[in-house]
């Protein structure tokens, strides 16, 4: 039988790889927002008759209600629901926060999926997931996932290089003014001026004397 895992994710990223992995086993992925009620839900899949998830993978991060105390209300009402805390992106656990989750009701207490070791940190992780799910690991099925994550990381990370535009056209100045010359002398264009006004139109002349 299909296994269910429910999960929420504060980083879409690491949800992202999350997914991928546990549907490369075959496993039916419920993703919740982060800021999904997750006893609300627990609790109308239960009113509906549809079974519960087998594994509830959740991140430290849930906006709600604090991952803990949901681990004790779970133990109360939901007796026998297997809780995996994972914790965003932190490299490390101390082994003293680890008991105290283990402690709270949870089965473990998970670091994030690091990016530089993505194949190391993804397979210790699902390992884990499936030991706690009675299932083995496909390591094939795994494998062909992460080839496709860490091909879609690389395509993200080095986006296409735009070709260079051509360089533009050298444009010669325009040769210096040179006059002519007719018969040894220079001649340049003179600018248009207005003709002269004659005298003849402003003054009237009579026997002699202009007025």
């Amino acid at each position: 039988m299909t296994k269910t895992i429910l999960m929420t994710q504060a980083i879409p990223k690491q949800g992202e790889l999350w997914h991928g992995a546990l549907t490369s086993q075959g496993i039916t992925v419920i993703w919740e927002s982060n800021s999904a009620d997750l006893v609300q839900v627990l609790a109308q899949m239960q009113a509906v008759g549809l079974k519960l998830p087998d594994l509830l993978l959740i991140d430290m991060g849930m906006e709600v209600t604090n991952p803990y105390r949901f681990c004790q209300a779970c133990q109360q009402d939901y007796p026998g629901l297997k809780i995996v805390i994972t914790v965003g992106e932190e490299r490390a656990i101390s082994p003293a926060e680890k008991r105290w989750a283990i402690h709270q009701g949870a089965l473990d207490l998970l670091p994030g999926l690091q990016q530089n070791s993505l194949i190391t940190s993804v397979v210790t992780h699902l390992s884990r997931v499936m030991e706690l799910l009675g299932e083995p690991l496909q390591q094939e099925s795994l494998m062909a996932a992460l080839s496709k994550m860490s091909a879609l990381q690389q395509a993200v990370s080095s986006p296409p290089q735009l070709p260079a535009l051509p360089p533009l056209p050298k444009v010669s100045p325009a040769p210096p003014e040179t006059p002519s010359k007719y018969r040894g002398t220079e001649v340049r264009e003179a600018s248009p001026e207005s003709p002269p006004v004659s005298d003849n139109s402003t003054r009237r002349r009579y026997r002699g004397s202009s007025y």
